[in-house]
């Protein structure tokens, strides 16, 4: 088995899906190849395209400008040889993470040396729920209201007494962590800024996209204690858009290598994916699936809590990820989500997976972290979960 690693990553800026978004005007497809091209000039790359094995995308969705298969479409877009191939992988919420796991996976088994994997998402463009026709047979397996993903949001916190105030304070602290490390720079490195037409008014301005749309430091417990339920409109509802996290648009990509080729090309690499794990929980209660990935995936590896520096758990709901991370007993560690997360930053469905990585890649030095637990909840009832290990 080959040694693998992360060389390198970047991403987009996360736009907050929409008619206002900042990348309503830029196609999936060109965002993922944008994306592409700044990390293959990054590597040093650009002579040498033709050594890329191939190109993974996650994504869901897969219709319109983020379909037929994407992964192809963005390494064409992007310019490559069209000798270098590209797939599509569709996990839901996990879908960027599992891309990297089955390059990790492709590499080590000598099938490859060097892949550009990445996830990339456009919900202005395809709108949650867009197309879906679920089976009328659903009531035969489960509750098939769990199509719905808020509906699951509230089901988990009246089933595990999650309550809005809890939730609220979550919000509070992802808005401002995400607007403190924006403010401080962190961000900067990791960002690829695109130049794009922004809707302004009834027409269009011309705007560098650097930094990411959704985050709002205006918020407060008191902002958000008016705002209405979104899901559930009875006395126990407690799920709002405040507490949720947003629909977004945005692309990441990483280079993942075999040990041979970084030592070819010169690279040193970043980080290593120590363990990876997909598990399904009730699809009624989705947003459970980090409490059963994170100790299964730690577990698998020899592991111990106490061994994880950095927590990125992402905040799909506020009510999943407090009842995930109180579980695990790290709602109150100082490196959960330090930067802010799904709540503040956006969740980019396909996207989310990869651009975590790639704020992993800038977190652990900064924050002296040795290893990292990436996970999230996955639509109709799944959960991910990765350990990551510094090597630079």
């Amino acid at each position: 088995m080959k040694e693998v690693y992360v060389v390198d990553g970047v991403r987009s800026a996360v736009a907050r899906a929409g008619k206002r978004s900042w990348f309503t005007n830029v196609r999936a497809d060109d965002l993922a190849a944008m994306v592409i091209n700044e990390l293959i000039r990054r590597t040093g790359l650009s002579d040498c395209k033709e050594d890329i094995d191939d190109v993974i995308l996650g994504g869901t969705a897969l219709m319109k400008d983020m379909g037929s298969n994407i992964g192809r479409y963005a390494g064409i877009v992007a310019g490559l040889p069209h000798s270098v191939p590209g797939c599509t992988i569709d996990r839901f919420c996990a879908s960027g993470l599992q891309s990297i796991a089955s390059a990790i996976a492709t590499i080590s088994m000598g099938w490859a040396d060097l892949i550009i994997v990445g996830g990339v998402q456009h919900m202005t463009h395809v709108p949650m729920g867009t197309g879906a026709d679920p089976n009328p047979r659903l009531a035969e397996f489960t509750d098939p209201r769990m199509v719905s993903m808020g509906y699951t949001a509230e089901m988990v916190a009246r089933k595990y007494g999650i309550s809005r105030e809890k939730q609220d304070q979550m919000a509070v602290e992802s808005h401002a962590k995400a607007h403190r490390a924006t403010e401080e720079g962190h961000f900067k490195h990791e960002i690829l800024p695109i130049e794009a037409d922004v809707p302004d008014g009834d027409g269009t301005k011309h705007m560098v996209v650097d930094r990411d749309q959704g985050i709002r430091p205006e918020t407060t417990m008191e902002t958000l204690a008016g705002l209405k339920t979104v899901f559930m409109d009875d006395e126990a509802a407690t799920v709002t858009a405040g507490n949720s996290s947003q629909v977004n648009d945005a692309a990441a990509c990483v280079i993942i290598a075999s040990e041979e080729k970084c030592k070819e090309m010169g690279w040193t690499p970043k980080m290593r994916l120590v363990d990876y794990v997909a598990v399904g929980v009730d699809p009624a209660y989705m947003g459970i699936g980090p409490s059963v990935a994170v100790p299964k995936v730690l577990k698998h590896a020899g592991m111990s809590m106490d061994q994880i520096d950095i927590w990125e758990v992402n905040e799909a709901f506020a009510s999943q990820a407090v009842y995930c991370t109180e579980l695990l007993g790290i709602r109150d560690h100082e490196l959960l989500n330090p930067r802010g997360s799904g709540i503040s930053l956006g969740h980019p469905l396909g996207c989310t997976g990869t651009r975590i990585a790639v704020t992993l890649m800038n977190e652990m030095p900064y924050y002296g972290a040795h290893y990292a637990v990436e996970s999230m909840c996955v639509g109709h009832g799944q959960g991910a979960a990765a350990i990551w290990e510094w090597v630079g």
